[in-house]
């Protein structure tokens, strides 16, 4: 190669190798333009009157306990019911319309439904899948600190930290594990089940607003029944939170995606 060409190469390399990290920085510098969490949390603020009795929902059951039961056999079993709940759906949907006086589906049911079993193949499809760590802690735009002392969440959005949750952990030896991982999913809003009908709070039923951290440890909401635990230990190994601040978190991961949220989970700060 000639002197000339070879000036004209190591130029052009150069230039690529500037323009990488100068890319890079563009990427990284907003997830959200502009984006106001105090206005975003007060869009999601529920009314929290008129709360039903509840009885447990699946994650506070000791039907399924992380960090002993297979996940697999639990995911499997939430898309059986799944499918299982949008049949009756349509079947009553039928009844419906033949004029029979029966309960009926609204739309939001069957397309949170639908939403929950596109979520959990999507995640099936994707988890062995290695995806490259774009960010960690709080260099994420979502960053939620667990302090297993202090029992509580603290939440920070681009840096800066913005709210505080009362949360419960695992009790005894269903001790939530200390964790410092991006979540890898899946995510799953509740509706009122027709298989799990209990653990009712204003309609979100067994399940209301989890996100799977790593295995069968899920971040999600909570019943009336575990209210007052909040900020005590009190889980089976997932963490708690009143289904309202439950929302938040689950919406903010829904809005930013998992690879620009890190939940750190720590015996104390």
């Amino acid at each position: 190669m000639s002197i000339k060409y070879r000036k004209k190469f190591l130029a052009s390399l150069l230039f690529i190798l500037w323009l990488i990290p100068s890319c890079d920085t563009v990427k990284k510098k907003k997830v959200l333009e502009d984006f106001k969490y105090e206005s975003f949390r007060d869009s999601l603020n529920r009314d929290s009157t008129g709360i039903t009795a509840d009885t447990t929902n699946i994650f506070d059951a000791s039907v399924f306990i992380p960090g002993i039961d297979s996940l697999d056999t639990l995911l499997k079993r939430i898309d059986t019911l799944w499918h299982q709940d949008i049949a009756l759906m349509l079947r009553i949907d039928s009844l419906k319309s033949r004029g029979k006086n029966e309960k009926t589906v609204t739309s939001e049911e069957m397309a949170t439904a639908r939403s929950n079993i596109n979520a959990l193949d999507s995640f099936k499809n994707i988890r062995n899948i290695i995806v490259p760590v774009s960010c960690k802690e709080k260099e994420c735009f979502l960053y939620a600190e667990i302090n297993k002392s202090a029992q509580r969440l603290d939440l920070y959005i681009d840096g800066e930290w913005k709210d505080s949750f009362r949360v419960s952990t695992g009790k005894g030896k269903y001790e939530t594990p200390n964790l410092n991982v991006r979540p890898s999913g899946p995510l799953f809003i509740k509706y009122t089940s027709r298989k799990f009908p209990g653990g009712n709070y204003q309609g979100l039923g067994n399940m209301p607003y989890a996100v799977f951290i790593r295995g069968g440890y899920a971040i999600h909401g909570t019943t009336p029944g575990n209210f007052s635990k909040l900020g005590t230990r009190a889980s089976h190994g997932c963490i708690r939170l009143h289904p309202d601040n439950a929302k938040i978190f689950y919406e903010l991961v829904k809005k930013v995606g998992l690879e620009n949220t890190w939940v750190t989970i720590r015996d104390s700060l």
